[in-house]
């Protein structure tokens, strides 16, 4: 257990929790803008160090967005919120590093996530109107371009994604004309929306949700694009009348070997998944133990 002086600190914008000990120091900060108070950290928190503040929703829309709380006396700052956040609003520092503990020691896994550009599709088709760039949730995409005078586009020159910010949420991937973009998800899973228990008028979930991926309909009732969902579950905790379910299926992460992740693993999906993946593991062990044998 981390022992030493521990302060908290509170702004509009963030919250930061700051534990000093006799050779380290550590740093845990909340970036309130980026968080949507989902709650996943909250999940998989093993000293149940984080709670959810309450929200507000008037009049069918989100008054106040949920965020998270950190308590001092628990946190034994291990990392883990930091690794899973799907919208990297908590980072951690050791002594001035940004780094989270519990990586650094193998005992937790890095999600993989990515985004490719084919940027030589983008550098010869003069077809390109920016729709990654403007459909960006986060404007996490920079295009860069060559114009003619009248500011017609004539080559794109570069394409420039600012991975902070990056949701990967394929929003982009849908929106390029070209087909020249691939986003890989870290988590899969299913989301229902049941819009017949939608009381009149309410907006809630399409306010909340940080990829736009709940829209009204024509008949003024919310749909899901599933393609663009990060089944972060945010929605759903808000959802005043359950009409929301996400379920995480799966999470795609680097090989890992400790208990630590199987715990958190079993709390972010399902019995079904945590059994999966510990076969999965079991199986890799065992082919290994015949690999060292037969080498012997």
């Amino acid at each position: 257990m981390l022992r030493g002086e521990t302060v908290k600190q509170e702004k509009r914008k963030e919250l930061q929790v700051k534990r000093n000990l006799l050779t380290r120091s550590y740093l845990l900060c909340l970036d309130k803008e980026k968080c949507v108070g989902c709650g996943i950290c909250a999940e998989i928190c093993p000293k149940e160090a984080i709670e959810q503040r309450p929200h507000s929703v008037v009049n069918g829309r989100l008054k106040k967005k949920p965020t998270i709380d950190i308590k001092i006396d628990s946190c034994i700052f291990c990392g883990e919120c930091v690794v899973l956040c799907p919208f990297n609003a908590l980072k951690m520092e050791v002594d001035g590093k940004e780094i989270a503990n519990i990586v650094k020691n193998e005992a937790f896994p890095v999600l993989l996530k990515e985004i490719k550009v084919a940027k030589n599709v983008c550098y010869f088709k003069p077809k390109c109107e920016l729709e990654c760039q403007e459909s960006c949730p986060t404007k996490a995409i920079n295009v860069l371009t060559k114009r003619s005078e009248d500011g017609k586009i004539l080559r794109v020159t570069d394409v420039q994604i600012n991975e902070p910010l990056c949701l990967y949420c394929k929003v982009c991937e849908a929106a390029c004309p070209l087909g020249a973009i691939r986003v890989k998800k870290p988590f899969q899973g299913t989301i229902e929306l049941n819009a017949d228990l939608c009381p009149d008028g309410c907006r809630a979930c399409i306010d909340i949700c940080p990829t736009h991926a709940i829209k009204l309909n024509k008949n003024n009732k919310p749909v899901v694009t599933s393609e663009f969902c990060l089944f972060c579950s945010a929605c759903q905790k808000i959802c005043p009348k359950e009409a929301i379910k996400v379920k995480r299926d799966w999470v795609f992460h680097s090989d890992v070997k400790a208990a630590a992740w199987l715990t958190a693993l079993k709390k972010l999906t399902s019995v079904q998944t945590f059994a999966k993946e510990r076969q999965t593991k079991c199986a890799e062990k065992r082919l290994s133990v015949v690999k060292r044998r037969i080498s012997e």
